[in-house]
């Protein structure tokens, strides 16, 4: 084989094993989210077979299957994307077998000639006549060298010829399986399609009843607002008699104190709150987003804008609640319409969790995380619950709403 096949062919070892690596790295990644989407598709399936066993139509209803067609949007997208690649790797593997199939040649041809010279020169006295015609003894040396390295290069030519046969087999079959694949991928897609279009009849229906009664949907609106602002009022009085309790011990003990003063304790529990922001676990095991945090228009009233302090999770009914981490539980109180409310400290950050019928926890008690904590309401005639989950930063004597959503872990 000469230098120059070599080099090539190591070159294209090389360039194959890095495409094969950077590609598998994105198929892993691409199936990792398929997998996650499915989950969470078959989690909001559910959801939505239980809210058609409700009486009547709600505004959490719509907020699901809207959360569903956007699930089936990614899905989509996501097996889209898979399907891309393999189109990708098949063109590559076509463009990879014709390169080994035309190395294939190139060495079948130089073996084929020195098969050619071996036989020209198969008399087994030529090897000896060679080394005793030699004029010195450095040129014998030199022609007893060249004699092993022509054995060697018909050996080595031999085995390259196996090697390249083998990594042809090969890449035929990653062609078959890319083409399986696809047709596997193309059905799924198909298939998901058909599910979105469905989605997205039923949320118009859903739609159509709702805006049927103007009057109803505005009522249940301006409820809803009332019980976030209790929410918020109760949550910002309990973090104020807080303020009020750490600021009076500090007076008594060390003089005056303005702010929040925290323990070296509670300091670092703090900075290990902070530190798993992403990573926390939701507050209930199943379930799905059905109203963001912040500012926001509303689905439905094109002309009202509302404002969530945290995010609202629809969830199987009566699912339990549970802490996000580690902390103490610093506020257990009944709020007319909202239910019971739970707060528990994280250093300078409080998580609360609201919409609940019972507490199985009281105030001063330490919680691990995933402890359960309580267990939601389920409204009359829903079947159905909804978790409304938020966290608070305090700083100074003030407090302030984060997202929760870039605190959780992704689903």
């Amino acid at each position: 084989m000469s230098r120059y096949l070599l080099h090539i062919s190591l070159l294209f070892v090389f360039v194959v094993s890095q495409n094969q690596f950077v590609l598998g790295q994105s198929k892993r990644t691409l199936q990792k989210k398929e997998a996650r989407l499915k989950k969470q598709i078959s989690e909001t399936k559910s959801l939505i077979e239980k809210t058609k066993q409700n009486k009547e139509t709600t505004l959490s209803q719509l907020a699901i299957i809207d959360q569903q067609i956007a699930l089936r949007s990614q899905l989509i997208n996501n097996l889209n994307n898979q399907i891309k690649e393999i189109e990708e790797n098949i063109l590559k593997n076509g463009d990879e077998i014709t390169a080994l199939n035309e190395d294939l040649e190139k060495l079948k041809k130089e073996f084929k000639e020195m098969l050619r010279y071996a036989y020209k020169n198969r008399n087994k006295d030529y090897g000896m006549m060679y080394l005793l015609s030699a004029n010195d003894i450095n040129i014998a040396y030199r022609r007893i060298k060249y004699m092993n390295q022509y054995s060697e290069s018909r050996k080595t030519h031999v085995k390259e010829i196996k090697e390249t046969q083998s990594r042809l087999e090969q890449q035929n079959q990653e062609l078959l399986q890319n083409k399986a694949d696809k047709v596997i991928l193309v059905e799924d897609s198909k298939k998901e399609f058909t599910s979105f279009e469905q989605d997205k009849t039923y949320k118009n229906e859903l739609l159509a009843k709702i805006q049927s009664d103007q009057a109803s949907l505005q009522s249940k609106l301006k409820k809803q607002e009332e019980e976030k602002l209790k929410i918020a009022r109760a949550i910002q009085k309990a973090i104020e008699e807080e303020i009020k309790k750490k600021k009076a011990k500090k007076n008594t003990t060390k003089g005056t104190s303005s702010g929040f003063a925290l323990t070296p304790e509670e300091k670092l529990l703090g900075k290990r709150f902070v530190d798993n922001k992403g990573k926390l676990p939701w507050p209930v095991e199943k379930g799905t987003v059905t109203g963001k945090f912040g500012k926001q228009q509303h689905s439905i009233l094109s002309t009202v804008q509302i404002e969530n302090n945290g995010i609202f999770i629809s969830t199987s009914k009566n699912a339990k609640v549970r802490a996000v981490y580690d902390g103490e539980v610093t506020y257990v109180g009944t709020l007319e319409g909202a239910g019971v409310m739970i707060m528990i400290s994280h250093g300078n950050y409080r998580t609360v969790y609201a919409n609940l019928q019972n507490a199985y926890v009281k105030v001063g008690q330490k919680v691990a995380t995933k402890q359960n904590i309580g267990e939601l309401i389920t409204k009359n005639g829903e079947n159905i619950s909804e978790s409304n989950f938020s966290i608070w930063k305090i700083t100074g004597t003030s407090s302030q709403p984060v997202n929760p959503a870039l605190w959780l872990s992704r689903r």
